[in-house]
């Protein structure tokens, strides 16, 4: 029997996707949740839907079973999917390097990333592979500007990137608190202090309708400067319903001016009213990259990359980090020791590949 690969939160929004793709390869799963029926649910259909896998279902809650669980199951590698990750501790790795077992989160939280990078001697010692941020940002974006590298680029003067989801898209609790912990509040980057869903523009998709993008917070900020020669970075998001994005753009001034709005913690609220305008949206999503930089003799060069997701697959993408790198590690492929984070770990033709079989295409 081979070790099973641990997901926690395996029935979210994410940790579900994770699931019934390592499943399709083979791996046995754990299936971690506070909510029995959910978990079993989940391992019922996965089982039945590949034969070969052996996936079974574990209720408890992270912050008081793991340890326990771990010891009990000998999982090769544990995915933390269990969001939000603002203002979490580290307890999980605690778990993983307790036990020498490996490590990946999909952590959008910029402090939790540079906060966790601490742990790296730990990690080291305990020769154990810890990968944080394994998610779009910063694996997808890290990987488009190295293909940019490859192509041509040697500095980037600016990059500007960024996420729309459409309107009817399954999302997360966890994803929409994140969002929300941010909204109307600075975030520096370069430098430059920019404000929560604010700087708005519009960003034109191939396919796809056009968007509104406002200022967002990602790990990126920190990353992309650290393993790339970059000038000038911002990351943006945005949501299909344009009047819906101005209410959230409205709610970010009234945040910054300083009314004590803690929108994050009403973020089911927030998710229902949402749902509203669902009647007027559809379930089509973009990312782009466009960025100016220059070659080694200095020649000014401009791209433009984008990828559209339909039918709905739009949550798939953030997910492929997690089962590339669990499929590599429970395989026994080797990484560095230590905290690593999800920047230069996987190419892009590797994330494309694992798209492949999904309503996504790339310009």
């Amino acid at each position: 029997m081979n070790q099973p690969i641990m997901i926690l939160g395996g029935y979210g929004s994410f940790g579900k996707r994770i699931a019934s793709q390592l499943a399709s390869k083979g791996h046995d799963l754990l299936i971690v949740g506070r909510n029995e029926n959910k978990a079993r649910d989940l391992v019922d259909s996965l089982n039945m839907t590949f034969n070969h896998s052996l996936s079974k279902a574990l209720c408890f809650d992270i912050n008081q079973g793991l340890d326990q669980a771990i010891e009990q199951t000998h999982p090769v590698v544990v995915i933390h999917t269990c969001g939000p990750f603002q203002g979490q501790d580290f307890k999980v790795l605690a778990a993983c390097l307790k036990y020498k077992v490996d490590y990946i989160d999909l952590s959008d939280g910029r402090e939790f990333i540079q906060g966790i990078r601490h742990y790296d001697q730990d990690a080291k010692d305990a020769g154990v592979t810890a990968i944080t941020g394994a998610s779009t940002v910063p694996a997808l974006s890290s990987a488009v500007l190295a293909q940019f590298q490859e192509d041509g680029i040697t500095t980037f003067d600016d990059v500007r990137y960024g996420i729309s989801p459409g309107q009817k898209t399954d999302r997360g609790l966890a994803t929409a608190q994140a969002v929300l912990s941010y909204i109307g509040r600075p975030i520096i980057c370069d430098a430059t202090k920019r404000h929560g869903w604010q700087d708005t523009y519009l960003q034109k998709y191939p396919e796809i309708s056009s968007r509104l993008m406002g200022n967002c917070e990602v790990p990126d900020l920190d990353l992309l400067p650290e393993f790339f020669p970059i000038s000038k970075l911002h990351f943006s998001a945005g949501m299909e319903s344009k009047l819906l994005h101005m209410g959230i753009w409205v709610c970010s001034w009234l945040v910054r001016l300083g009314l004590p709005l803690k929108l994050s913690e009403h973020a089911k609220f927030w998710m229902k009213m949402s749902r509203l305008f669902d009647r007027f949206g559809s379930d089509d999503g973009g990312m782009h990259v466009v960025v100016k930089g220059r070659n080694k003799e200095g020649v000014l060069i401009k791209r433009r990359w984008f990828l559209v997701a339909k039918g709905g697959d739009g949550p798939f993408i953030p997910t492929v980090p997690a089962v590339i790198l669990a499929d590599k590690l429970a395989k026994k492929n080797t990484f560095t020791k230590g905290v690593l984070p999800c920047v230069g770990l996987i190419s892009l033709q590797e994330y494309l590949n694992e798209l492949s079989h999904l309503q996504v295409t790339t310009h």
